[in-house]
């Protein structure tokens, strides 16, 4: 993520109470535990297109799949829910965890923008990637989650 250091309650509180306003926030809990936050917010109801966003904060719970089923089960509901034609994100060019994740869910690289964030010392690269529905149902994803509410 893209965060200049830590964070303190009251931070946690305003950054909720935004995101309700703005959009549509959730905790990603795994057995009754709550590991990160996923949402959809900055809905541009014309184009019919959205961002999301999501952190898994918990890191014993990385590299288990949780986000991928998170990030699928949020793009499917926005597609169903909304009726949208695009979902769209950013992610630091470092975060190739996430890139993988949204790869796996159909997102595609639409563009680069070059040091547009200051992490670690360093001048850090952004990626804006997308999925539309068509993309997102093609997905490997999308198809372990009709495997999953299948059975």
């Amino acid at each position: 993520m893209d965060y200049e250091g830590p964070f303190s309650m009251e931070d946690i509180v305003t950054s909720e109470q935004r995101a309700r306003e703005e959009g549509h926030p959730y905790v990603i809990e795994v057995d009754g535990t709550p590991i990160g936050r996923i949402g959809l917010n900055a809905f541009r109801r014309r184009d019919r297109i959205c961002s999301l966003y999501v952190l898994i904060g918990e890191r014993s719970a990385w590299e288990k799949g949780h986000g991928t089923d998170a990030v699928a089960a949020l793009v499917d509901e926005a597609f169903d829910r909304f009726d949208l034609h695009r979902v769209e994100l950013w992610s630091t060019a470092d975060n190739a965890r996430a890139i993988h994740v949204y790869e796996k869910c159909g997102f595609v690289v639409d563009g680069r923008l070059p040091e547009r964030s200051w992490k670690g010392g360093a001048w850090v690269d952004r990626i804006v990637m997308s999925v539309t529905r068509d993309g997102f149902q093609a997905s490997t994803a999308a198809a372990d989650l009709r495997r999953h509410r299948d059975h």
